[in-house]
């Protein structure tokens, strides 16, 4: 949110309701029903009687008023207390609050000002209604008028229903507390129409959100019409009487303004009212923003009109649903003598709980459309062409329902009453007629799609705008494609199906270290991340590892993919590993020896054909075995990530038994997917390797590089072009080498002379099943790439 008023409104004050006595001490405020209240005057004095002296309303979160005094927002309120600037002001209610003020917010002074002005004028104006509903001369009708309605004194305060005694006296009041002529008539808007104030004197606040957007005056005589709203009333931006504290909400929709204030004051939370004749999609977005997550619709009953109430309430839906809502309810009325009820009477009649009651059974959308549809059709007998009207419309209505289950629940609803059986209407032929009905639809739907993105691209390459029209083509081509993806959901699993397939997981797999499978374990279908800088051994503990498993699982074979490196190269640091002999006795005898290192005298003694060494022959026996025996495969294809994934799907198809996938490492991994940067293109990488995962069910270990530059021991901001590494990983190890740091720093390049025998120490960054932030260290000979437990206890150190 770039608005940092709107942040403060939708934010800031519905998070900070929760804390108001700890944000504002000094009035030692106490909960009540409507909200905080305190004895208290603004200034601090104490009030000798009043213990609602100085108020904050759960309805008005934002304003503290002292009741017959001055209102302020709660930021205005800290300024003038704390004698600080806006922001100072901010941050100390954000901190109370534990949010953290945006710091890309815009900030427009006058624009605040102005807002800020036009709220709180706003606010003053029903403070002042209240006020003189219960005080002014003139009010007793209104007063006579309400009681008449069943409201108590207590209920009328807790609606928030007020007096206009006139127009004058209205902004005489209004500056006297120092507002201006011009700043009165641009908050207040009424003065064009003579009537209120006149013939309607009954005040509404027409609150949304927490804040009051204006006012509807309704006469309580014999005047047409009952209602007049004050002048550009915003009814269509949210709902009338729509809480704005946080928690998720089943929103319950009357028609009536009254309705919903009566039922909030009888403690039915969560009654907002149309504001209207109709329903607005950016008033179930702004619902949804402020925690809406169902919608209960609750219309008037009115005998001899039901067929235009079905077609109201279908419309209702339809305006929710369309906005990604699928739990939506319809509740019934009960008709009290035959006659209209509304939400307001049966409370009046039968009491609140009888509201809660009719709330609670409510039904979902599609039974009350199915309810409808066979009142419809309720006849003695129905002809062919009846029956056929029913099903089309029975059916048309199963394809709105996206979640199997319910659409099983509203089959078995409609293929279980007795005269659907009589007529050979089975749940099956039901179905296919649903699924070709809803296949047709989806179809439909995604051809009218694609000719207008056609339309829109050749629109914009007959512009020139080719760049435009690739980047139209592949951000809505996907969506295209998922029109038809309904067919795609699985079936609902049963919670015994499910505990069967839970227990087809195999645990996790051991590193073949002891020390490390006290902390460590390598998850099926998730990554886990060896994150390391450059020669600090991050492959040679990828190659450790796969030499272990290969060891620990022998009935199953592991890949290994390799990206950096050919695969002769990797052989060779494999068959030293094997070896896990010093060979330097040796070098005197191999003269041609470039660089006397093991890796150069492996080489030269397989060119040579030698065959004389038994440490090399034996290391020479053990690759030999694990190779032949197809237990390990090192490929250095540089596969896309999406013919990696190709690959791993056709070699399980195979039924081939695979322990584990490695990949050295991601940062070389590429995507044939056109990606706007390196961290794009890793995240996209990273998100298919998950797939890979989880779709196979392996453990990946997969080789990731951290920043060079990052001197200090490693940590997860340091991932090299990141992406989503952090957030796809199952587990993070990171390693690192203290003497390689050490000869980094020197700048002394790797010769015989450096320590052979170093510390690796290992870390667990992020452990989802396990201990995090573990340390553990290998003992890592640098001649032979043999990676050792401390004190020689590992499983395959030899």
């Amino acid at each position: 949110m770039s608005n940092i008023t709107d942040w403060i409104k939708d934010e800031l004050y519905p998070s900070l309701f929760e804390s108001i006595d700890i944000a504002f001490p000094e009035h030692k405020f106490q909960r009540f029903t409507g909200g905080w209240r305190s004895k208290t005057y603004l200034s601090g004095a104490s009030h000798k009687d009043r213990v609602d002296k100085t108020v904050i309303n759960r309805r008005a979160p934002g304003y503290i008023l002292e009741q017959g005094g001055d209102v302020f927002t709660l930021v205005d309120y800290v300024m003038r207390r704390d004698g600080a600037e806006f922001i100072q002001a901010v941050e100390t209610l954000a901190r109370v609050a534990g949010l953290q003020v945006p710091k890309s917010s815009s900030f427009d002074p006058e624009s605040y000002q102005r807002q800020r002005d036009q709220a709180t004028i706003l606010e003053v104006c029903n403070e002042y209604f209240v006020w003189c509903l219960e005080n002014a001369r003139g009010a007793e009708g209104v007063r006579s008028y309400l009681s008449s309605r069943g409201y108590s004194a207590e209920e009328v305060e807790a609606m928030g229903l007020g007096y206009i005694p006139s127009q004058e006296l209205l902004f005489k009041h209004l500056l006297s507390k120092g507002y201006s002529q011009t700043q009165i008539e641009e908050a207040v808007r009424i003065k064009t129409d003579t009537r209120i104030g006149d013939t309607h004197k009954l005040t509404i606040p027409y609150r949304s959100g927490g804040y009051i957007k204006g006012f509807k005056f309704r006469t309580v005589g014999g005047s047409v019409p009952k209602y007049i709203n004050s002048q550009g009333l915003d009814k269509i931006g949210g709902f009338f009487n729509l809480s704005p504290l946080r928690g998720e909400k089943d929103l319950v929709i009357v028609e009536g303004e009254l309705d919903a204030l009566h039922a909030t004051a009888r403690g039915v939370d969560n009654v907002v009212a149309l504001g209207g004749s109709s329903i607005s999609p950016e008033q179930i977005k702004d619902a949804k923003k402020r925690g809406a997550r169902m919608f209960t619709i609750c219309l008037d009953t009115e005998p001899g009109k039901e067929a235009d109430t079905v077609t109201t309430v279908n419309r209702v839906i339809s305006v929710i649903r369309e906005e990604g809502v699928n739990r939506v309810y319809i509740v019934t009325l009960p008709a009290l003598d035959g006659d209209k009820t509304d939400p307001d009477r049966l409370i009046k009649e039968s009491g609140a709980e009888a509201f809660k009651e009719a709330i609670a059974g409510a039904l979902p959308w599609y039974e009350y459309r199915l309810q409808a549809i066979l009142h419809k059709y309720d006849k003695e007998e129905l002809q062919p062409k009846d029956i056929d009207s029913l099903l089309e419309e029975v059916v048309e209505v199963a394809s709105q329902i996206p979640e199997p289950t319910e659409r099983d629940r509203y089959k078995k609803l409609f293929t279980s009453l007795d005269a659907i059986t009589a007529l050979g209407i089975t749940g099956e032929s039901l179905t296919i007629t649903i699924d070709r009905l809803t296949s047709t639809k989806a179809k439909e739907s995604q051809n009218r799609e694609l000719s207008s993105l056609l339309s829109d691209i050749r629109d914009l390459q007959g512009r020139g705008e080719t760049e435009e029209a690739l980047a139209l083509l592949d951000k809505r081509a996907r969506d295209i494609k998922a029109i038809t993806a309904t067919g795609l959901l699985p079936p609902p699993q049963s919670f015994e199906t499910l505990l069967e397939a839970i227990s087809t997981i195999p645990p996790a797999y051991r590193t073949g270290y002891r020390s490390l499978d006290e902390f460590i374990g390598f998850t099926p279908g998730a990554i886990s991340l060896i994150a390391g800088r450059p020669s600090h051994g991050k492959t040679t503990l990828l190659f450790n590892l796969l030499l272990g498993m290969s060891e620990t699982y022998p009935e199953q074979s592991f890949y290994f993919f390799t990206y950096e490196e050919p695969v002769k190269n990797l052989s060779i640091k494999l068959l030293n590993r094997l070896t896990a002999t010093d060979l330097s006795g040796y070098f005197r005898d191999t003269r041609e020896l470039a660089k006397p290192t093991n890796y150069e005298f492996i080489k030269s003694y397989i060119r040579a054909g030698r065959t004389d060494i038994e440490a090399l022959e034996t290391g020479k026996r053990r690759l030999q075995g694990l190779v032949d025996s197809q237990r390990i495969k090192i490929i250095d294809r540089n596969y896309s990530v999406e013919e990696l994934y190709r690959l791993i799907t056709y070699l399980l198809g195979k039924g081939e038994r695979i322990g584990g996938i490695f990949i050295d490492y991601i940062q070389r991994m590429r995507t044939e997917r056109k990606t706007q940067d390196k961290r794009t293109e890793i995240a996209h990488i990273s998100d298919q390797v998950l797939q890979i995962a989880k779709d196979s069910g392996l453990p990946i270990i997969l080789g990731a590089q951290l920043n060079r530059d990052a001197k200090e021991r490693p940590r997860l901001e340091h991932l090299k072009e990141a992406g989503n590494l952090e957030e796809d990983a199952n587990t993070v190890i990171s390693v690192y080498c203290q003497a390689r740091e050490e000869e980094e720093a020197t700048q002394t390049d790797e010769s015989p002379h450096q320590e052979r025998v170093v510390t690796l120490e290992l870390k667990t960054l992020k452990n989802r099943e396990g201990e995090v932030n573990r340390t553990e260290t290998l003992d890592w000979d640098r001649w032979t790439g043999l990676l050792t437990d401390r004190e020689s206890r590992g499983y395959f150190n030899k």
